[in-house]
């Protein structure tokens, strides 16, 4: 990562007065990517996702989505929210329960011809994991099932900007990972930009290529997230330490005597565990602590890890007697913690190849339901 911004599709700068002790006057401009909207309780995250959505009209400013003015102050324009291509999941999920899964993710096609709207039907639901849930009751569902259909929902009607507030605050941890893991997804596949609120450091570093820091309704810092975060100026975030990488994967096979399972990461590497009791395919969440992992400047001999996995450094953040360094491996990040000396002994640098070394029983592993 870097603090190069992309192309931008979102180009806004809104100014609105919430409260005597709150102005909203923040500019964010997003490309093809997942921004982190981050910030404390009250810092006006979700106050500033409605503007843009407009769900509220700024006192000021402008909002500009793919060259379009969907609003401009000085010059009258106020795009209707119903016009304005601007996808929204919420803490709650907003689903209708008079309607089945199908017709709640329909709902944005109205209008569309019935090929169009069986094709994006199927589409929409494989890339959010809802295939099989379609005929499915409202009430049916658990609380990830819900949020995956709302994500559907949102996309739907092809969407040029997918806003979130803080999505997978009331699931459980698999929920949160299967949500982490569809949003990715879609990303990639829908090519559309995401903005994402979180309080939480691990979804921001892991989930996010750029970062917004929030304070009293201005942004005070953007840029790679772990720098941001692990920014030595900033006592609140002095250190990442605790924050662990949580990914999904498939069961791929087990070792002689049950000593060991293979597993096979969504999007990464294959990751030897301690043997875990489930079968071949079986679906499983993993989580590893960043302070788990070692770094290497290439294959180490003789050791007892049993996972030497070969990635690139995207961001090194030094503070202190600490730093992070985030490690891609295929589509994943991996957040590591180490000694503020490791980048320089090791010569690491954003793009350079680097070897993490994890042993088998420092991998948490837990069935995902369904």
């Amino acid at each position: 990562m870097n603090d190069t911004v992309p192309p931008s599709i979102l180009d806004a700068h809104v100014v609105h007065r919430v409260h005597p002790g709150l102005t909203i006057d923040a500019t964010i401009r997003l490309g093809d990517e997942i921004g982190v909207l981050f910030g404390a309780s009250g810092a006006g995250k979700s106050t500033l996702l409605r503007l843009l959505a407009g769900l509220a009209r700024p006192d000021a400013g402008r909002v500009i989505l793919a060259g379009a003015s969907l609003f401009d102050a000085d010059l009258g324009v106020d795009v209707p929210l119903r016009r304005r291509r601007v996808g929204m999941i919420f803490q709650d999920d907003l689903l209708f329960p008079h309607l089945d899964v199908a017709g709640n993710v329909a709902f944005g096609l109205r209008g569309a011809s019935r090929a169009e709207r069986d094709g994006r039907l199927e589409e929409v639901a494989a890339s959010c994991g809802i295939t099989g849930l379609m005929d499915r009751r409202i009430e049916t569902l658990s609380g990830g099932e819900r949020q995956r259909v709302g994500l559907a929902r949102a996309l739907a009607p092809r969407p040029m900007l997918l806003l979130c507030d803080e999505p997978v605050s009331a699931l459980d941890l698999p929920g949160r990972r299967t949500l982490l893991d569809r949003l990715r997804g879609v990303q990639r596949a829908e090519r559309v930009p995401i903005l994402y609120v979180t309080h939480s450091p691990a979804e921001a570093v892991t989930l996010g290529t750029r970062l917004f820091l929030l304070e009293t309704g201005r942004v005070v810092a953007e840029g790679a997230p772990a720098e941001i975060l692990a920014d030595e100026r900033r006592a609140e975030f002095r250190h990442l330490e605790g924050v662990r990488n949580v990914f999904s994967a498939r069961v791929a096979g087990h070792g002689e005597g049950r000593e060991w399972t293979r597993l096979d990461l969504d999007g990464g590497p294959a990751l030897t565990v301690a043997y875990v009791d489930e079968p071949p395919g079986a679906r499983v969440g993993v989580e590893v602590d960043g302070d788990d992992v070692l770094l290497a400047a290439g294959p180490v001999q003789g050791l007892s890890a049993r996972n030497q996995i070969e990635g690139r450094a995207e961001a090194i953040a030094v503070h202190g007697r600490e730093a992070e360094v985030v490690v891609r491996t295929g589509e994943l990040r991996w957040l590591v913690g180490t000694l503020a000396s490791t980048p320089d002994v090791l010569a690491l640098a954003p793009g350079r190849p680097v070897w993490m070394i994890i042993k088998a029983r420092s991998v948490r592993v837990e069935r995902t339901p369904g």
